[in-house]
């Protein structure tokens, strides 16, 4: 079966039909391999106008006088089994590309006139095979009924075979990155009408009223779509006024001049009341180039802009509103425009952090799911690091006084954790390391036991502090794999968090070094009766472990100055 999509969008790739399109298409294959799709953008093509010779007619039955691409695109058209006619709405129409196009298939039907089902029309040429015909199309007003012109057109020149259609009102939120998430549930009823068509050749009642609903309230978008347009010398109407509430066009004097509040509200939109749960919280900006101030109230799983400072903030933002915009709409990584300074944070910053989830319709785990992630035979997974530390203490007591227990067992443990984490699919460098790292202590004993004997303990402590110090360089840093554990799951991958984890690692990886080279001083001096005291270090150590994670990603967020990005 041949499909033939006739894409009539001026953006073409860029465009908004071709993210329905590209949805539709997918869930059209997503079970039929015997489907051959082919996308035309009638954009990148030169077709003259039709100028009513004629010719096609009698002269030429079946054939036009213009000799140009049009006549290849009509060729694909015939061998087509189902068109996917894809327009965005232009004035209460389609497209002046996909109407030229429209006109040069006037060769395709006779010149009489006949009745058919009560309507006088043009028959088709004889061998023209029948068609399937889908309609797809976006407009930026609020409502359905804006495409009943459309529609009409698409059912006439369809001979009323227009199988279904894809009416999607509020296109223009398609192309707008921060609300991604917000509209994917659109998207997803996109791709499964492409599904359902391929397999029973309509779509489901359900997917058809999903279709029809907007992507956002009406009264959310009116309101942002009129501000966001920022006219120079002209004022937006405000809100009662554009819903027909009021006859009365009152415009707002404290809006009307602020170039942040359009993109604040879109920030509102996003919210996701799901990460909410029992917060009550204040979210402030202040934008340094632009000198607007806003904030959002986070109470009882809502949240609510305001223009203007709040003194009572849970945490504020100082930027610039250009950067903001920018991270906003994925064109800037946040949390590396953190460690840039280009931004920097007063207040709680451990709600700064909460944010990925707070404003992103992003489906995240349950509190169930967050509660019982990592955990293994009942174990959390941050306790698995722990775990995983009993080999090396075994082989720091008795590698070189009873080499059994401290090469030995410990290789053993280390087999039985990576046994159990390999088939939960948890399984973290260091357990993969210390299987190989005890592997080859016991070689080394097997070969050269006086090696073991008269200097296994520093060597262990030499051998772990390798293991960390590679970590960091062919993957996530150690301490992140069990670290992770204690934060949201869209912090894992943030850039701060990495960081400090690449820090803490090869902190570790020193101490170790340090712990190994102190083994070998008071071997030489006579004096092994003292490492004991080498714990001093190690109790210094957790401590620092314990404040650094706290303290370094504030200070990066709150020691830095902003600065402007163009």
């Amino acid at each position: 079966m041949k499909v033939l999509v006739l894409n009539g969008s001026p953006r073409g790739k860029k465009g908004n039909t071709e993210k329905l399109v590209a949805e539709f298409t997918k869930g059209l294959t997503e079970e039929n391999n015997q489907l051959h799709v082919e996308e035309i953008y009638l954009k990148n093509h030169s077709i003259k106008n039709c100028i009513g010779c004629f010719s096609c007619w009698k002269q030429t039955p079946g054939q036009c006088i213009l000799k140009d691409e049009g006549m290849h695109l009509l060729d694909k058209y015939i061998e087509a089994d189902l068109i996917i006619w894809a327009t965005p709405l232009y004035h209460y129409g389609m497209t002046s590309i996909m109407k030229t196009f429209v006109e040069r298939t006037l060769p395709l039907v006779q010149p009489y006139i006949i009745k058919k089902q009560d309507v006088f029309s043009h028959p088709p040429r004889e061998g023209l095979k029948e068609k399937k015909n889908i309609l797809i199309a976006n407009c930026g007003f609020p409502e359905k009924y804006n495409f009943d012109i459309l529609v009409k057109q698409f059912e006439k020149i369809t001979d009323n075979r227009l199988n279904e259609r894809i009416l999607c009102v509020q296109g223009e939120l398609l192309s707008v990155p921060p609300l991604r998430d917000q509209i994917q549930w659109y998207l997803d009823a996109v791709r499964k009408a492409g599904k359902e068509f391929s397999l029973v050749g309509a779509f489901h009642e359900e997917t058809k009223q999903l279709l029809k609903e907007p992507l956002v309230p009406i009264e959310s978008f009116i309101e942002m779509a009129n501000t966001s347009w920022n006219v120079k010398g002209e004022n937006p109407p405000n809100l009662d006024y554009a819903l027909g509430r009021t006859d009365e066009n009152i415009v707002n004097e404290n809006y009307k001049d602020l170039k942040g509040y359009s993109f604040m509200k879109l920030m509102g939109m996003n919210f996701n009341e799901q990460k909410a749960e029992n917060m009550n919280a204040v979210l402030a900006f202040h934008f340094t180039d632009i000198k607007e101030d806003y904030y959002f109230l986070i109470k009882n799983k809502e949240c609510k802009l305001y223009v203007g400072e709040s003194s009572k903030f849970t945490t504020k933002i100082r930027t610039n509103f250009k950067i903001w915009e920018k991270i906003s709409m994925g064109e800037l990584d946040g949390a590396q425009a953190m460690m840039d300074g280009l931004y920097k944070i007063e207040g709680d910053f451990d709600f700064m952090l909460s944010m990925n989830g707070l404003f992103s319709r992003e489906k995240s785990p349950s509190i169930e799911e967050e509660k019982n992630e990592g955990k293994i035979l009942g174990i959390d997974g941050e306790k698995w690091m722990n775990l995983s530390f009993i080999p090396w203490m075994g082989a720091w007591i008795f590698i070189e006084s009873r080499p059994l227990l401290g090469l030995g067992v410990p290789l053993l443990m280390s087999l039985f954790i990576l046994l159990i984490k390999e088939k939960n699919k948890e399984l973290t460098f260091f357990e993969k390391g210390n299987v190989l790292c005890f592997g080859i202590l016991n070689m080394i004993y097997m070969l050269k036991p006086q090696w073991i004997a008269e200097g296994g303990k520093e060597l262990t402590y030499f051998i772990i502090g390798i293991e960390w110090l590679i970590s960091v360089t062919i993957k996530t840093p150690l301490t992140s794999d069990y670290s992770k554990f204690r934060v949201k799951p869209s912090i894992q991958k943030n850039k701060i968090f990495i960081r400090t984890n690449v820090i803490m690692t090869l902190f570790w990886s020193f101490i170790f070094f340090i712990q190994g080279t102190i083994v070998i001083i008071l071997k030489r001096m006579s004096m092994e009766s003292y490492l004991p005291f080498m714990y001093i270090l190690l109790v210094v150590a957790l401590i620092f472990t314990k404040w650094f994670p706290n303290w370094y990603p504030k200070f990066i967020a709150t020691e830095g100055k902003t600065k402007t990005v163009v």
